[in-house]
């Protein structure tokens, strides 16, 4: 069966994910929404057969479609996804699936309701390398964890972005940061406990605010993270550093390195094999096993990405928001009840 697509939000990363699913067996863009007429005109090329549309409304009365796919401003992904949900379609949202915990919880309601299911654009945690870090963590190889640092600098105005992004109170969080804290939770296998953070402006940032971020971040079994993000940097560059009682992991989310205990020296570590796709760099990187995800999901299994999943996600995003707002830590429990958590 052929999986009809409507695009909603066709900016910079909408126009990636309609050449995406061109080249997926399976799957069919049937329409393409943007409020915007120059991002419609944009399109062009060789999705100029696809049909345009300026709202959700017009386009899904003119086309029949199975799934929507959901990149317009991160802001608008909490209503909208409910609106696509009402209408009958299931949805593969882009990160982050909404602003805060209480809008979330929303957008599992609607999914409840509507028994659609809905999938996160989480690709961070399919790459190759996160991956290959996620299956060494659960086979025991670095033994009891003792140390975890996350520092992500990039180098990404503003302007090459969406409006809002420049004009947020918390763009390195609410854009960058709740990709890392996603694949924090998959690395580790463990939920989130606390989060300390601190937000701040860098000098000369052409952002209005929140352009960088240190945090510290407890996951269950006293696994504690220290993270840096900016996007404010010269230069693109990650590292993931992870120490163990019986050795220390490195990753740049390109290749990852190991360092037995009473080693000085790094060697390589051969990556796990993930889906074609997936091992593609940005912007195919882990989209291959999101649309597996979706696809499945409309089969009735469970997507890794699900909406349900990624609640703990978002409960990371608002706690660290809140913590950086109130000057304290704050406690994921804070933000979500026993019933959240399945319990």
């Amino acid at each position: 069966m052929t999986i009809r697509v409507v695009h909603v939000g066709v900016g910079t990363r909408g126009r990636h994910w309609l050449d995406i699913v061109a080249e997926s067996d399976g799957f069919e863009s049937v329409a393409c929404v943007d409020s915007d007429p120059q991002a419609l005109t944009a399109v062009g090329g060789r999705h100029r057969s696809v049909a345009t549309f300026e709202s959700v409304a017009d386009a899904l009365t003119s086309v029949q479609a199975d799934a929507a796919l959901l990149c317009s401003p991160s802001h608008l992904h909490a209503p909208q996804a409910i609106e696509l949900l009402g209408a009958g379609l299931a949805v593969l949202v882009e990160k982050p699936l909404a602003r805060d915990v209480a809008e979330a919880r929303g957008v599992l309601a609607a999914e409840r309701s509507s028994g659609k299911p809905v999938v996160v654009a989480e690709n961070y945690r399919f790459a190759r390398a996160e991956r290959t870090l996620r299956a060494l963590v659960a086979d025991g190889r670095l033994g009891e964890i003792r140390s975890v640092s996350f520092i992500d600098r990039r180098r990404q105005p503003p302007q090459e972005q969406g409006q809002w992004v420049g004009a947020g109170d918390h763009p390195q969080l609410s854009e960058i940061a709740v990709h890392h804290f996603d694949s924090m939770r998959a690395i580790f296998g463990a939920r989130p406990v606390s989060l300390s953070a601190r937000s701040w402006n860098p000098p000369s940032s052409a952002y209005r605010a929140g352009a960088a971020t240190e945090a510290l971040i407890e996951l269950a079994g006293g696994i504690r993270i220290e993270y840096l993000g900016t996007l404010t940097s010269h230069r693109y560059s990650c590292g993931i550093s992870i120490e163990g009682e019986r050795g220390a992991l490195w990753s740049n989310r390109r290749q990852v390195l190991w360092r037995p205990a009473g080693s000085r020296w790094y060697r390589p570590v051969r990556l796990v094999r993930v889906p074609a796709g997936d091992a593609k760099p940005y912007p195919r990187e882990g989209t291959a096993s999101l649309l597996e995800g979706l696809r499945r999901a409309l089969a009735g299994q469970p997507a890794e990405t699900s909406a349900a999943d990624n609640l703990w996600t978002i409960a990371m995003l608002e706690a660290a928001i809140r913590s950086d707002r109130e000057a304290r830590s704050v406690r994921i429990d804070e933000l979500l009840s026993r019933a959240d958590a399945g319990e």
